[in-house]
């Protein structure tokens, strides 16, 4: 990779970074700013790193194509009209077909990684100017020095490791295949393309370990919790919000989720652990309350805020909902379901009474002349105060004080993937007792009686998969969880269209007989389907 081409030189990066697209802590940006005067400060430092927030949030990565965009169409959740043919709708079709030649999925691919790799310039000159600070001025006092630089090198790998989920091999099947390049520097250069294993076991990891070790030391996450409010008394904000930056909670499930994918199911488990059995998280990161969230119809938290590690700010969100799953929009383009996935062979007449069922989905729209359910997990909600100017503040960052936080948050990271990697390494470690433990906790925090457990291990892979495509909708998980486990969708997971096979011993007896689990793809299917090629940007330039 050619970094004076592709990747922002620094003077640019720095304009660049204190510019962003959406208003989630917005900089202002001055073009004639040098990097020096940009780093003087302690509010220097913050406004960058607010800048690489801001541009996380975009639609390039983590406001879209990452989370319910791209990703939740290459997952299978959703069917897409057939016949007409603007470039919108081949474009909605090629990626439910896995089709990355279409030239709109092209497209997206290479605006990704290329908002991907600036964002990851613009992290390493905010981490060089932290080590610069470190010896030279120190504007930052030690504490917030160590808790920059742990978000920030927590966010080069995030974003590094879903390139590398997205672009590299699938793990499983072949470690040694070809992965990503791991930019740490700030001088342009053409990067080695390091196989997959050297990239996450060397340099995704590597940096994760440091961010959980930093943060452990100074983020305030760990005694004071989220602090998801406004500072009335000393307007400063610079240490709250832990929800909306890579705190260190959401730090630990990262390394825990990047262990699993290489296979580390020891080290997995034992990262999964520090947040399963800290008293500590669950006090602060509180399972969602039933009662209020069924109980309420005009404001309810839809998105499971309090459970949520990481995301981020959008005081638009409703907008999500309205143009791509429903509102007042009725058009084709529209992202639903088809006829009786969610509401049969999601949740089936058993699992009804799931609150994520209840609250996050609603019968609406029509497609092909089929009524089917649609996603209200970004809806807007009556937040009385939201518009009304004396109700509302800023802070110094420009972050927009509503009156409830969730109205405006969007989850990527949940608690609940915790219990879910537990469970898992604990099934392969032979503790099945344990799994069904860890897994039933989750069940039971969305309002549901214990799994039927059994020892019959497919019957536990059946339920912890079918967990998750339910988690997280939205949130691009469901197609990383199926590379990762080189599952091909050729089964009813599949929210596109309809796929009956054979029922299979050890099927789960609450979903209609002719949902089955058996997965009928070719390894050779599967490698096209999970295996974004690399853009031709980057392809030309090596």
């Amino acid at each position: 990779m050619k970094l004076n081409k592709y990747i922002i030189t620094l003077s640019v990066a720095l304009c660049a970074m204190l510019s962003g697209c959406t208003d989630w802590l917005d900089t202002q940006p001055n073009d004639k700013q040098s990097e020096e005067q940009q780093f003087s400060t302690k509010d220097g430092f913050y406004s960058a790193v607010n800048g690489v927030y801001n541009r996380m949030s975009g639609s390039n990565l983590y406001g879209k194509t990452l989370s319910y965009g791209d990703l939740d169409l290459l997952g299978q959740y959703y069917i897409v009209e057939q016949s007409n043919q603007g470039s919108y709708y081949k474009y909605l079709r090629a990626l439910t077909n896995w089709d990355y030649t279409e030239e709109g999925v092209s497209a997206v691919l290479s605006s990704t990684w290329n908002e991907a790799y600036s964002t990851i310039m613009n992290i390493n000159v905010v981490l060089n100017n932290i080590e610069k600070d470190a010896t030279g001025k120190k504007v930052l006092p030690q504490r917030e020095y160590k808790m920059l630089k742990g978000e920030m090198l927590a966010a080069r790998a995030m974003i590094h490791f879903d390139m590398l989920r997205w672009f590299g091999p699938i793990y499983s099947k072949n470690p040694e295949g070809r992965g990503i390049p791991y930019n740490d520097t700030t001088e342009p250069q053409i990067l080695t393309m390091h196989n997959a294993k050297t990239a996450l076991n060397d340099y995704i990891l590597r940096d994760l370990k440091e961010a959980e070790n930093l943060l452990a030391e100074s983020d305030p996450v760990i005694t004071e919790g989220p602090r998801a409010e406004y500072d009335e008394v000393n307007l400063d904000n610079s240490m709250r919000y832990r929800q909306l930056r890579l705190n260190y909670y959401a730090t630990v499930l990262l390394t825990a989720r990047a262990y699993l994918w290489g296979d580390d199911v020891d080290n997995a488990l034992a990262e999964a652990q520090k947040l399963t059995e800290d008293a500590k998280v669950k006090g602060f990161f509180p399972a969602v309350d039933k009662a209020k969230l069924l109980g309420n119809y005009n404001d309810p938290d839809r998105m499971f805020s309090t459970e949520s590690l990481f995301g981020y700010y959008n005081k638009n969100r409703g907008l999500i909902y309205d143009g791509t799953f429903g509102g007042s929009n009725t058009g084709t383009g529209l992202l639903i379901p088809r006829s009786g996935y969610v509401d049969g062979q999601l949740f089936g007449s058993v699992d009804a009474e799931d609150i994520r069922y209840k609250s996050q989905w609603e019968l609406g729209e029509t497609l092909e002349g089929q009524s089917s359910m649609k996603l209200t997990k970004f809806k807007d909600i009556n937040d009385a105060g939201k518009n009304n100017a004396e109700n509302n503040k800023e802070d110094e960052t420009g972050v927009l004080q509503v009156q409830k936080f969730y109205g405006t948050y969007c989850s990527l990271i949940k608690l609940s993937e915790a219990y879910y990697i537990a469970a898992e390494c604990m099934m392969r470690n032979g503790n099945l007792a344990e799994a069904w433990n860890y897994l039933n906790t989750v069940r039971e925090n969305r309002g549901l009686g214990s799994y039927p457990t059994t020892t019959a291990e497919k019957t536990f892979w059946n339920y912890l998969t079918l967990d998750y495509i339910r988690e997280f909708v939205g949130e691009g998980q469901k197609f990383f969880y199926f590379k990762r486990r080189n599952m091909g969708f050729d089964n009813d997971y599949n929210g596109r269209k309809e796929i009956k096979v054979l029922v299979s011993a050890g099927f789960p007896p609450f979903i209609p007989p002719t949902y089955s689990y058996e997965d009928k793809a070719t390894d050779a299917e599967k490698e096209k389907r999970f295996v974004a090629p690399l853009p031709q940007s980057e392809l030309n330039n090596r």
